[in-house]
């Protein structure tokens, strides 16, 4: 992920643990797209990603912070699903902007039943 997406990231009014969460999910899909995958833009299969990973010589040296890493990848891969479904596209045709108006869009519905419980 480059410095400008992190800045549009940033940039969004959205909580501080929520952009976490969203640099955390950019990241991801980055680096599935940076990995084997299909030409309908399907996301890698748990082999490929382990593949990958086990190619990333910082991450091969430890295989604690691979089972970590592999746990977090299949945790992004079935939300990025989700949301490709949702939005009737392939997850990896997701980008940037699917991202941010998605989180921007959960943030927005969780402040609006938070005021409609209030008494």
């Amino acid at each position: 992920m480059d410095a400008e997406a992190i800045a549009r990231i940033d940039a969004t009014l959205l909580p501080q643990m929520d952009r976490h969460h969203l640099r955390l999910l950019a990241h991801c899909l980055d680096s599935f797209q940076a990995m084997d995958h299909d030409a309908e833009g399907r996301l890698p299969d748990a082999a490929s990603r382990r593949r990958w990973c086990e190619q990333q010589p910082i991450v091969a040296e430890d295989p604690a912070f691979l089972r970590s890493l592999m746990l977090q990848l299949n945790g992004a891969a079935e939300q990025l699903q989700a949301l490709a479904e949702s939005l009737n596209k392939a997850p990896l045709q997701l980008n940037l902007d699917d991202l941010i108006t998605a989180a921007e869009a959960r943030c927005h519905h969780q402040l609006q039943n938070k005021s409609a419980d209030a008494p």
